[in-house]
């Protein structure tokens, strides 16, 4: 398998993010899968995406370090996600920003920076932050959400049994 890094080594898709990173998966990589090979119209969306990434660069004012960008269907089952998933059609990013705090200081900065960074959904998966954007449907529902202990989501920011963080 081509390695990610090799095949895109200067593909650019904004000042502060390369092609490469964003098809990256350890998982992908450990299960055989090739995750290097997006649609052209995928590509454009994750320049798209770059763009509202840079902003949230700013915003935070320290590097991000993307974790998952695209994901082809076949990765994506193996992660046990929907098809229907933002990452297939390169919408969604999960990243951390160690220089900034913890994916929860993170989040309570950010849900309230929807005029700056109109996000589609913001949620605090604990370890790290998922950021989707409505690219293609021009719509963000402005929605955050927070990972639970069962695999379901609770509206807002809670810790993984359900309880709201104040």
């Amino acid at each position: 398998m081509t390695t990610m890094s090799n095949k895109y080594p200067l593909v650019k898709l904004s000042s502060h993010f390369m092609l490469a990173e964003a098809l990256r998966s350890d998982t992908a990589q450990r299960l055989g899968i090739n995750n290097s090979s997006p649609p052209p119209e995928v590509v454009n969306t994750m320049m798209k995406t770059a763009v509202e990434m840079e902003i949230l660069r700013t915003l935070l004012g320290v590097p991000i370090q993307v974790n998952s960008w695209y994901r082809c269907l076949e990765l994506n089952r193996a992660l046990k996600s929907k098809d229907t998933s933002q990452h297939v059609v390169g919408e969604a990013v999960d990243f951390v920003a160690p220089n900034y705090g913890s994916p929860k200081a993170i989040c309570r900065f950010l849900m309230d920076q929807f005029s700056a960074l109109p996000y589609d959904q913001l949620i605090l998966e604990h370890t790290w932050v998922h950021i989707s954007f409505a690219i293609r449907s021009g719509q963000p529902r402005r929605q955050v959400l927070s990972l639970l202990r069962t695999g379901h989501y609770a509206n807002g920011l809670t810790d993984p049994d359900g309880k709201p963080y104040y």
